[in-house]
């Protein structure tokens, strides 16, 4: 697939500026970041952009179409030097998520190369469980600048636990990149969720004033409420990954962050039931077929502190 092919629009400014990069449905059953930049598109489609430029990508469009998280390989586990490598070596036998990977890495660098100014970028997803949308937080300052424009929890210290994703890869390139949960898929309460972040990330990459931005305010105000009560910060300390051989089965009744009390019951694995270590929190658990990660666990605030 081109670049072009999987290119959902682009606006560019006469004068340098800053760059923001948005990728939707790098897992094909969350369409809805894809629909988010469309969404935006076509509202900037009669305004003018006095500097910078907006790009958006389609992450996994055969994916997409299926409307599975993927097809042969989950995409976004794959943006290593060592697998990007791998999958240019095999040209025409590459399987799907092979050909996106290289498509959709020089369209990156594509973009990354004409970029006249800082380079920020937003991975879009959603969940299989119910939830409230929540930043994945990284170490560096600008990470942290960059998702304090948006009123949602923070989860820290999932990405070094997952080094093939997609935000890693960029940035090790040189981009503030975060990725950002939207709720659970195909709600209609994840696709105005996410159409409130790429509202509110025009003004927080600096490419429009915030009295510039039709519904900014509304925006803030959407995120803000679905934040509810949830902590500004959560730290997942453990990742409990799917055994394919041991029938995992996700407890009922978990939303994407849940608070839960050391004992409780989250998951039967190989037969046995899998507790909760501590009070703690709950993340992203899985309720659906294709997937690696049963969930995440963590704890409110910073425990490195």
């Amino acid at each position: 697939m081109t670049t072009r092919a999987r290119e959902i629009g682009r606006l560019r400014g006469a004068a340098p500026g800053p760059t923001l990069i948005l990728v939707g449905a790098i897992h094909g059953n969350e369409p809805a970041g894809a629909v988010a930049c469309e969404n935006l598109f076509e509202h900037l489609r009669r305004t003018t952009l006095r500097a910078g430029e907006i790009v958006a990508f389609v992450g996994n469009p055969e994916a997409r179409a299926a409307h599975r998280r993927h097809v042969a390989r989950d995409l976004n586990r794959q943006w290593t030097p060592e697998r990007i490598a791998a999958a240019r070596a095999r040209g025409t036998s590459a399987d799907v998520e092979e050909r996106a990977l290289v498509s959709l890495a020089d369209a990156l660098d594509e973009v990354m190369a004409r970029a006249r100014g800082p380079v920020v970028a937003l991975d879009l997803h959603t969940s299989s469980s119910e939830g409230v949308p929540f930043i994945f937080v990284g170490e560096g300052e600008g990470d942290q600048e960059l998702a304090s424009h948006f009123p949602l929890p923070g989860i820290a210290g999932v990405h070094p636990m997952l080094p093939g994703v997609l935000v890693n890869h960029l940035a090790a390139r040189g981009c503030v990149a975060l990725a950002i949960e939207g709720g659970q898929s195909d709600s209609a309460a994840a696709a105005a969720n996410l159409d409130a972040v790429l509202t509110l990330a025009l003004v927080a990459c600096g490419l429009f004033d915030a009295e510039e931005v039709a519904g900014y305010a509304e925006a803030r105000e959407t995120l803000s409420r679905a934040r509810g009560d949830l902590p500004p910060l959560i730290r997942a300390i453990s990742r409990h990954q799917v055994d394919p051989t041991g029938g995992f089965r996700m407890a009922p009744g978990y939303r994407n962050i849940s608070r839960v009390s050391a004992g409780a019951l989250l998951a039967h694995e190989h037969g046995a039931p899998v507790a909760a270590p501590s009070d703690g929190f709950v993340l992203l658990p899985l309720y659906q077929e294709q997937g690696e990660d049963g969930f995440f666990f963590g704890r409110a605030g910073d425990p490195r502190a």
